[in-house]
Parts: structure tokens; C-alpha cells; sequence
């Protein structure tokens, strides 16, 4: 800092710093430090920015740096230390009070539970918004005009009169405007160190839409037939017999389970493990990214997933579509389907309908539904391809594979080929257009299809009891 005016001012300014201390016992130099050293910083750039326009402004040489590197050494060991003791100074005065949360968890303090309670008269078909931060919430389709709440809050504190004075702020609100209904736990008036769970149970008119608010909890609705929407940062979601269409938004959830949807579903989650859609009689969209197992089961208008990996189309899903984390697999299906996909194992079973496949990795088996075919076509760059042909059926076979074995076990009229790495499999008896192809992996054709799905949807039925032991016969000797 030689020829700067930032040295001096900067011990100027510390000693005033500890004259006060010495004049005001009670003001500490160090926890101003802690709190405004980024000051500082802003005025010891000040102070050089107006040094270097003040040579400028006189026509004298500047310096080649408008900071030397002893000064950024300087500028790091001040911002590291006194980073370190803010976080030490706070550490400090949390582990005084008891308040030390670690991501959501209190480390000092005792839950302590209080009831929630609300009635109100409302519209038979009200629009109800449900605002809980954190917590559970279910709503359950009812045949009275009125929405009757119920449940619990538990609410983290050193003490009772802590968690009074908190509870006291978090009243229950149930505001009527018309035909909409606010429900609302004012968790946002707690403070962040102290952990407020509001679990509620909610009875609503049947003909309720209802609009879902929160950051950390599961919502379940049941039995209505309005809309049904839920935001959350973290939520599980479940919902069935819905009249109306369900929109989901979620950043992050471990279960998405819908049943019996009249209208149309939309899924959007960041990160999300299983979805369940079951009964969907519109259309169902599903967008994000997804780690856990993936079902689908009877929808009605159409079927879209996509992925980072896979994007998956089918314009009416019979059966069932059950996506894990390398397979796909799809049985009756009643529309066209579009596949793509990076890595994935496929097989598809009972279909009719035209079929576009192409994967970037992964094995291909297709057995269809009917001696009627489709247009179908398959491509994977590295996986082996399983085509079984109804026997009577009609068609325009090529299957080709680039580097691999091919198999023709269907025999007549079909023929095989092969070259150096490959081969192929051909024949035409005036049906549609069949193209399979491997890039690398083995092509085999065989006799069979028509192999529909004839699994039970339902869940399945529990174990019977077993028979009590029968005493053991007495035998004389």
C-alpha cells in the first residue's frame, strides 16, 4: 500500500474502533467487526478508486495495479477471519439460547403438541387453498355445505411458555371470501430456529376444487369432484376419486399416487422417485427426473413421459407401462407409441398399433396382440432384437443387424442372410412395413405373439389365514 492514503485511514479507523471500546465498556470492537467488516471492504475500494482518478485528473503516471498483491492478501485474510468468527459468534449464541438447527432438525428444545379445530359454512362447490409450510394435510370429500378442520400442531421450544408464546402467533386461519376458502397455519410467523409441524385432516364439500401450498409434507385428497393442485418444495402426493383435472408441481417427492382421475393429469417434478397413475381417464402428462419405479395403468387419452433419458408416447394405454431404472415395459396397448431413449431395456407385449422405437443402448423384444400388424420400427445402436411373428400374419419384414448373429426360427417364407460381421432377415406377403435393426447385438426372428397381457389389475388379494394345528393324535402303548 505504499503512496496510498488506505493504510492510514485503515489504522485511523481501528483506533477509534478500540477508544470507543475504551470510553464504552458495553460496545464491543469485535462484534462490530463481525457485523460490518464488509465496510471495510467497500471503503478501502472507495478510497483507491478515488486515488487513481485523482492521478488521472492531474495527468500522472498510474499504477500499473489498482490493487497490489500484498493488498489482496490482505483482502483474503481479513474476509476469511472474520467470516470465521461471524459463523463462530452465531454458533455461539445459538448454542446459548438452544436454538441449533441442522437442516431442519433442533438440536436443543421439546416438541410440545397442541389441538386445531375449525367449522365453517361454505358453497357447495368451493375453491379451498390450503397453506401449510410444513406438515401433513388430508382432504376428504364429505356431503355437507361446511368445511370441518381438525388435527394437531407440534411445536418445538426451550420450554412451554416459549412454545405458548409461538402457538400464539400460528393461529388456525379459515377465511371465507365467497366461493373461495383460505386455510392457512401461519408457520411463517415462527422463526426459522424453531421446527412447527401442522398435520391436519380436512372434510370438505364434494364438489370442492382444491389448491394445495406448502415446503415440507404430504398432501392426500380423496372423493371430490373439482380440480385438484398441489405446489410444495418436498411433498408426497396422493389423491383418488377426482372428478376434475390434477396439476402437480413439485421440486422434490418420494410418491405421486393417483387413482381414478376423470380429467387429465400433469406432473412436473425436479427430483422424484415413484408415480402411480392408475384410472386416468384424460390425458396424462409426466415431465422431470425420476429415480424409483414408474407404473402406469389405463389411460385413457394418451400417455406422455419425458425424462432427461426417456421420452415415451402412447396414445391409449390398455394395460400397464412399468418404467424402472434400465427397463420399459408395455402391454396392452390400443394407439400408436414413439419411443426414445439413451439406455433402456424394451419389451412390449400385446399391441396392434404402429410402433417407433429407437434407443441408443439397450435390448428390443416386441410380441404383438394380433395377427393384424402395424407399421413397426425398431433401432437400437447396441442391444440384441427379438421379434416374435404371428404366424398368419401379413407383413414386410427386413431385420438387419450390423455386427452380430442373426436367427431365424420362424422358418418359411422368411430369409436369412448373412455377411462378414452381420446378417439379415427378409420376407413380404403383402403386410406392413416391419424394419428392425441392431447396430451391435444379435437378430432373432421367431413364431409366436399375440401375447397380451391378462395380469390382474387389482391389488393383490392377502394370504389366507392358516388353519390352526390339529392337536396331536394319542396313541396307546
Amino acid at each position: 500500500m505504499r503512496n496510498s492514503f488506505v493504510g492510514p485511514l485503515v489504522l485511523i479507523g481501528l483506533g477509534i474502533l478500540f477508544l470507543a471500546n475504551n470510553l464504552r465498556p458495553d460496545l464491543s470492537p469485535w462484534r462490530l467487526l463481525i457485523d460490518y467488516w464488509p465496510y471495510l471492504l467497500i471503503l478501502w475500494g472507495v478510497v483507491r478508486l478515488a486515488e487513481i482518478a485523482f492521478l488521472a485528473a492531474r495527468n500522472q503516471p498510474l499504477p500499473k495495479r489498482g490493487v497490489s498483491g500484498g493488498e489482496w492478501g490482505l483482502i483474503i485474510f481479513i474476509s476469511v477471519v472474520a467470516s470465521g468468527m461471524w459463523f463462530a459468534f452465531d454458533a455461539r449464541d445459538k448454542i446459548r439460547s438452544g436454538r441449533v438447527n441442522l437442516r431442519g432438525l433442533q438440536i436443543f428444545g421439546e416438541t410440545f403438541e397442541y389441538p386445531v379445530s375449525a367449522n365453517v359454512a361454505c358453497t357447495k362447490n368451493p375453491r379451498i387453498i390450503v397453506e401449510n409450510r410444513r406438515g401433513n394435510v388430508r382432504l376428504v370429500g364429505s356431503d355437507k355445505d361446511e368445511i370441518n378442520v381438525s388435527g394437531h400442531k407440534s411445536v418445538m421450544g426451550l420450554d412451554k411458555a416459549e412454545a405458548d408464546r409461538i402457538n400464539e402467533r400460528m393461529k388456525l386461519e379459515v377465511v371465507v371470501q365467497g366461493d373461495q376458502v383460505v386455510i392457512r397455519t401461519n408457520q411463517e410467523s415462527a422463526a426459522t430456529d424453531n421446527r412447527v409441524d401442522a398435520d391436519l385432516e380436512v372434510h370438505i364439500p364434494k364438489g370442492s376444487s382444491v389448491e394445495c401450498r406448502g415446503t415440507y409434507g404430504d398432501f392426500d385428497v380423496t372423493q371430490i369432484t373439482g380440480n385438484f393442485e398441489v405446489r410444495s418444495d418436498n411433498a408426497g402426493v396422493r389423491g383418488q376419486d377426482i372428478g376434475g383435472n390434477v396439476r402437480i408441481d413439485l421440486r422434490r417427492s418420494d410418491v405421486v399416487r393417483l387413482t381414478r382421475v376423470k380429467g387429465n393429469v400433469d406432473i412436473k417434478g425436479s427430483r422424484a422417485d415413484d408415480i402411480e397413475l392408475d384410472e386416468i381417464a384424460g390425458q396424462a402428462v409426466v415431465e422431470g427426473q425420476f429415480s424409483g419405479n414408474i407404473d402406469f395403468r389405463r389411460i385413457d387419452k394418451g400417455l406422455r413421459f419425458v425424462s432427461e433419458r426417456t421420452n415415451l408416447n402412447i396414445e391409449r394405454l390398455k394395460g400397464r407401462a412399468h418404467l424402472s431404472d434400465g427397463d420399459l415395459e408395455v402391454e396392452d396397448i390400443l394407439g400408436p407409441m414413439k419411443l426414445r431413449s439413451r439406455s433402456k431395456d424394451v419389451r412390449i407385449t400385446g399391441f396392434s398399433s404402429p410402433l417407433d422405437i429407437e434407443l441408443d443402448r439397450g435390448d428390443i423384444e416386441l410380441s404383438p396382440g394380433s395377427s393384424t400388424l402395424a407399421t413397426i420400427v425398431a433401432k437400437t445402436s447396441s442391444g440384441a432384437v427379438t421379434m416374435h411373428l404371428p404366424e398368419n400374419a401379413k407383413y414386410d419384414l427386413e431385420a438387419i443387424t450390423r455386427r452380430g448373429e442373426v436367427d431365424n426360427l420362424f422358418g418359411s417364407p422368411l430369409d436369412r442372410r448373412e455377411d462378414d460381421r452381420g446378417g439379415s432377415i427378409r420376407g413380404n406377403n403383402g403386410g406392413p412395413r416391419i424394419s428392425l435393426e441392431t447396430g451391435r447385438g444379435s437378430m432373432t426372428v421367431t413364431r409366436g405373439g399375440i401375447m397380451s397381457s391378462r395380469m390382474d389389475m387389482s391389488m393383490p388379494k392377502p394370504p389366507k389365514t392358516p388353519e390352526a394345528p390339529k392337536p396331536p393324535t394319542v396313541v396307546e402303548r
